[in-house]
């Protein structure tokens, strides 16, 4: 039985520059309009999620037997895509809000005396 890392990375691999791209975009879209938009950009990404859902659903339904076949369902490994897609996006902002520091009017400024 193959190691479930391995299914998957090959379950993975087909949607990942669709999912590398709404990243990006909803990156883009933060630096732009700063912070306040991050909860849309989850909506964004969640949107983008289920995009990649319908396309791999519509183009690669056959190879959905050899993870049934090696004991998964198919919505597991669609959880499993989900949670590694979202942890990489969480990283990215972690990322972005620790090193790119957002400027007012984002932040207040308080001068002293």
């Amino acid at each position: 039985m193959p190691d479930i890392r391995s299914l998957i990375k090959y379950f993975y691999l087909p949607i990942l520059p669709w999912n590398i791209g709404f990243s990006i975009s909803a990156v883009f879209y933060i630096v732009a309009y700063g912070p306040r938009v991050s909860g849309f950009m989850l909506f964004w990404k969640a949107a983008g999620y289920a995009s990649t859902i319908f396309l791999q659903s519509y183009t690669a339904k056959n190879t959905y037997m050899f993870y049934r076949n090696a004991g998964y369902s198919i919505k597991r490994m669609y959880a499993y895509a989900f949670a590694f897609d979202m942890a990489i996006f969480i990283l990215m902002l972690i990322i972005l809000f620790t090193t790119l520091h957002f400027l007012p009017p984002y932040h207040a400024h308080i001068k002293s005396r």
